[in-house]
């Protein structure tokens, strides 16, 4: 088949793809008249399709609303053994790239050409994909109207600059919620997008529980249970009160973040299930160990950056940091969000103690702690 613009063969995963042979680079990919494929999203790819395999409830329908060249939703298919699967693209020139690649990977699919809010009003499925090139709430109040929705569904965004603090202003107009620019920026981020999707499904006598969420290159990303009855959600708005320490916080006085989730964010009993296949990259294998060995801790961790800066010190190497909390008693792990983050439920106080204690000897200055 020709298209209108230049292809070239990939693999990712199991499936075998035709994709527009176009220049790249790292980081958000740039938009253009071709259907968009961006390698650089396999790992979101990769740990989704294992996540699937292993959804608490049966997935009879499957609808990949903005399906591109067709990628993600082919890898359901052959990884995730999804049988019923709708491929929805806007793009009449992505539907026939989406038909060959199809085809070429031997499978059958209801393949729709039109905007996804509209095919959300017109039928029902388990579990919903929500992918786009930018932000994901123009797409998500119509995901949540769905009548049936009772699965589940999956949400990518990769306006992380918003999420995570860089522009708090346009934060605030599509999430209607408060970010802050700081180390932990990345997972309040992400917390404010699960909540937003938990304050969507209130409003619709509905909740959530998240199966897994994770940040990874340029981009958040979140699967969701959707439960058609509502109960409480774990929300609430936050202060920060020193180096990775955050306290919740009510009213709207101060410098406050949120509203975002502050429940769990995977389930560590289905996480703990979870392992690599043999598509799955080794990239994507790592950040599963990762997100497996944080799934429980609480929200929020701390820095060693930070530490130092505040007791003018030289960290110390973070395994012993980390030793040195589970010695005395706490819980310490770390985390995928920074190279140089800590979760743990000590107190500031021991987190502080543990630092001076396992800094390199003579690195400090002998001076009063920065405030």
């Amino acid at each position: 088949m020709d298209f209108p613009f230049p292809v070239v063969e990939t693999t990712e995963g199991a499936a075998r793809l035709l994709v527009p042979d176009v220049p790249r680079r790292r980081g958000p990919a740039t938009a253009g008249p071709w259907p968009f494929y961006n390698p650089t999203m396999a790992v979101n790819r990769d740990l989704s399709a294992i996540v699937l395999r292993r959804w608490p409830q049966r997935l009879t329908s499957v609808l990949d609303g903005l399906a591109a060249t067709g990628a993600w939703g082919i890898r359901m298919a052959l990884e995730a053994g999804v049988r019923a699967l709708t491929l929805n693209e806007r793009s009449e020139i992505a539907v026939d790239l989406i038909r060959e690649n199809v085809r070429r990977n031997d499978l059958h699919a209801d393949i729709r050409a039109g905007d996804l809010r509209t095919r959300l009003s017109e039928a029902d499925y388990d579990f919903v994909d929500i992918d786009p090139f930018g932000p994901p709430t123009p797409f998500l109040p119509a995901a949540f109207e769905a009548p049936e929705v009772a699965g589940g569904i999956g949400v990518t965004a990769t306006d992380t600059a918003v999420l995570c603090g860089t522009y708090p202003d346009a934060c605030q107009r599509r999430y209607d919620a408060r970010p802050l620019r700081c180390p932990q920026g990345t997972e309040i981020g992400l917390r404010i997008l699960i909540g937003y999707c938990a304050r969507l499904a209130a409003a619709r006598s509905k909740s959530v529980q998240p199966i897994l969420a994770f940040a990874a290159e340029h981009f958040v990303r979140v699967l969701l249970v959707v439960v058609p009855r509502s109960r409480p959600a774990s929300l609430g708005r936050v202060v920060r009160a020193g180096p990775g320490h955050f306290v919740r916080v009510s009213g709207l006085a101060g410098d406050w973040i949120g509203p975002l989730w502050l429940g769990p964010m995977s389930s560590s009993e289905i996480l703990g299930r979870l392992s690599p296949t043999a598509w799955t990259s080794g990239g994507s294998a790592r950040l599963l160990a990762s997100l497996q060995g944080e799934s429980d801790a609480a929200p929020f961790f701390v820095t060693t950056d930070e530490l130092a800066a505040e007791e003018r010190a030289s960290p110390p190497k973070l395994e012993r940091f980390t030793a040195g909390l589970r010695e005395i008693g706490y819980r310490a792990t770390r985390t995928h969000f920074h190279p140089r983050g800590v979760k743990t439920d000590a107190p500031p106080e021991d987190v502080r103690r543990v630092f001076r204690d396992r800094a390199p000897s003579g690195s400090t200055d002998g001076s009063a702690p920065a405030s």
